[in-house]
């Protein structure tokens, strides 16, 4: 490519960007309303449109007034959400709930907190108790009058009991979909209840979780049951998992599902960090370069990217500065594939697989000119498998089929 059509892509991208900041900014003054104090709930109501209002209604699950206009909309809104609310806080977790308290301790009104993004306020906003509005000095977060009043008869120890509950609930299925990419919703349900030693009310769960995936995004609901956000093709991941029904799920603890549940976990593994040391030996990156490096990296792996791609995502953001180094990229590049878990394993990893059908085979390193490996390698003995031969993840498909694909 050219400089000068270099030049243009990065033009482009830069005003595509800039673009988009523009529109968020926008986006950003439309939700910080102006409400006069004291900040009672049909004033707050009023300050909104008729389709925010309409999501609140849909949340509570009101029956028989989606045809109201907006002023009658919002007599019925007074009354609901108020009557609603210890079930809207029966669905929270630490997070929020520990957020709506510090409002109501501070008489119903506080600056926006940092860790609170846009897209929870909008998700809070939804469900008819906290919502953005302008104070002295900036943006910030109410609970209106009759809502506070509300929650003073509602407060103790068995709403507390809930929300340790909830949150249990969400940090456990966020760790199961960040290994296992997508489950079965009766399956996953399964899994957190043994793990929690309990029994679990399924449509509880599915209230709890469906308000978890509004306000963290990490997660959804599809034909698949419940998917992680980073789920590239979930028909290929759900096929490909369906595959391999002599591998069971990998028996995580939850203490590593609590750990991997956290927004924006990366596991750093001995090989991961190892590949890291290893760039820092030729490149001077910061810890946020690393960190999104490294993101980036098990994405691609967990989306069952091969050796072969990921050499050219590094040609992509690095100049290569010899031989030795690309063969270096590529044995550490191999050692993190064979190392990392992957969705299409249940949460195994490749050299999990392979010491479990006793081949212990493993994937052989990127050639120095980034061309396809045309085989597979047993590090014990160093001998070649062809790829022709059947692949040691269980698969039942050819290994170039399969995890050697390029």
């Amino acid at each position: 490519m050219d400089l000068k059509t270099l030049n243009k892509i990065r033009k482009g991208i830069a005003q595509g960007l800039k673009y988009e900041r523009e529109l968020q900014e926008k986006r950003e003054q439309k939700m910080w309303r102006h409400v006069s104090e004291p900040f009672q709930l049909e004033s707050v109501l009023n300050s909104l449109s008729k389709s925010e209002l309409d999501r609140i209604r849909k949340n509570l699950e009101l029956k028989g007034i989606s045809g109201l206009n907006k002023g009658e909309l919002i007599k019925e809104l007074v009354i609901a959400i108020p009557c609603h609310l210890r079930r809207t806080l029966s669905r929270f977790d630490k997070e929020r709930y520990v957020l709506f308290k510090n409002i109501v301790k501070h008489s119903g009104k506080l600056p926006l907190p940092r860790n609170v993004s846009v897209k929870k306020v909008e998700a809070l906003m939804a469900w008819g108790v906290i919502f953005p509005i302008h104070l002295e000095g900036g943006k910030g977060l109410t609970v209106p009058i009759e809502i506070i009043e509300q929650f003073h008869a509602l407060e103790g120890q068995e709403l507390q009991q809930i929300i340790d509950r909830n949150t249990e609930w969400i940090q456990l299925t966020h760790g199961l979909l960040y290994y296992h990419g997508l489950m079965n919703t009766s399956l996953l349900v399964d899994r957190v209840s043994d793990l929690m030693k309990q029994e679990i009310d399924f449509f509880d769960f599915l209230h709890v979780f469906s308000s978890a995936s509004d306000y963290y995004k990490q997660t959804a609901y599809s034909a698949y049951g419940l998917v992680d956000k980073r789920v590239m093709n979930q028909k290929e991941i759900f096929n490909e998992i369906e595959k391999r029904p002599s591998i069971d799920y990998y028996p995580f603890t939850k203490q590593q599902l609590v750990k991997a549940g956290k927004p924006g976990y990366v596991e750093k593994t001995r090989e991961m960090n190892s590949l890291m040391h290893f760039l820092q030996h030729y490149y001077e990156l910061t810890a946020e370069e690393m960190e999104n490096l490294a993101e980036q990296l098990m994405i691609m792996i967990v989306n069952d990217g091969s050796l072969n791609q990921a050499v050219k995502y590094f040609e992509q953001r690095f100049e290569f500065p010899d031989l030795e180094f690309v063969e270096g990229l590529a044995y550490y590049l191999t050692e993190l594939f064979n190392h990392s878990r992957r969705w299409i394993l249940k949460g195994h990893t490749p050299r999990e697989i392979s010491q479990g059908s006793k081949s212990k085979l493993v994937p052989s390193a990127v050639l120095a000119n980034s061309q396809p490996s045309s085989n597979v390698i047993d590090f014990n003995s160093r001998k070649a498998i062809g790829r022709n031969d059947p692949c040691p993840c269980g698969s039942g498909k050819k290994y170039k089929k399969c995890c050697g694909k390029s």
